[in-house]
């Protein structure tokens, strides 16, 4: 299926298209509001998708939810100035519920019991790791086909991943000797205060060796040189690992987002994580 688009209304960035079947509020500039609401509703009819999904400063979310928004979890400091809110509007009721309920409830009571026990970042031998440049664009594309049939955005394609790369991503990359095994990033929000951590792939037969801890490790010391105030993920529900790998790395869950992100073919339910690195260092 044709990778959902990157558009602009006014000032303000989306993702819009039949993949993911929704609308994401990327980025809202303040300059687009209140108009913006309606515009996402009245969008969201045309092009047939069942679902809006935001991210907004805290400070606006009167507005969407005024229009019938959800508020489904709340990231304080996600903005230099303000508090974030990830917010959905459902055109289908369907699309708002979630099932398999008690085994995502069970997922996020394991992870919060692992909560601040570390994680493993120490790589098996014959692994190292290294930040990824345009050079390993077209490995990580193939590394990102391998893992994942279907992804919300189009990391399948080489020249994508390079423009994110060119741009504010920054991609880490485990190997066993010249051979791209796992990948993740760092994606910096606009503002330069935060940033997302995202795009966990590890090859199947290369797990439990502590690539996804060092690949997390490795991201958020970056992310704190570069002065990233806030850290935050949106992790898949259904996943054990991923969910204790943050939990473990002293992340405090938020919310979840139901039926949020096509991957692996299907529509899945997404946790949102995070994390304040400068009050960890200084508990």
């Amino acid at each position: 299926m044709t990778p959902d688009k990157i558009k602009n209304i006014g000032q303000s960035t989306i993702q819009i298209g039949p993949l993911n079947d929704r609308i994401y509020l990327m980025e809202l500039s303040p300059e687009d509001m209140p108009d913006i609401v309606s515009e996402l509703k009245s969008k969201a009819k045309s092009a047939d998708v069942s679902k809006i999904f935001a991210k907004v400063p805290s400070e606006l979310s009167p507005h969407f939810v005024t229009e019938g928004f959800a508020e489904e979890a709340t990231v304080p400091n996600l903005f230099s100035d303000d508090d974030g809110t990830f917010l959905s509007f459902y055109r289908s009721s369907a699309r708002a519920e979630i099932k398999d309920q008690d085994k995502l409830d069970h997922i996020i009571e394991v992870a919060e019991g692992k909560s601040g026990t570390g994680i493993n970042d120490k790589l098996a031998k014959g692994l190292s790791i290294r930040k990824l440049t345009k050079a390993d664009s077209s490995s990580l594309a193939t590394l990102y086909k391998e893992v994942f049939s279907t992804y919300p955005f189009p990391v399948h394609d080489a020249e994508y991943i390079e423009n994110e790369i060119n741009q504010n991503g920054c991609f880490y990359g485990v190997f066993h000797k010249e051979e791209l095994i796992g990948a993740a990033s760092a994606e910096a929000g606009h503002d330069g205060w935060s940033v997302e951590l995202t795009d966990f792939a590890v090859r199947p037969e290369y797990r439990k060796k502590g690539i996804a801890g060092t690949l997390l490790h490795r991201l958020e010391e970056e992310s704190l040189v570069a002065g990233k105030m806030c850290f935050f993920t949106i992790a898949r529900a259904c996943s054990y690992g991923i969910n204790s790998l943050f939990a473990k790395a002293g992340y405090t869950y938020s919310g979840t987002i139901p039926n949020n992100t096509n991957i692996s073919g299907s529509l899945e339910t997404m946790n949102i994580w995070f994390k304040h690195p400068v009050d960890n260092q200084s508990a």
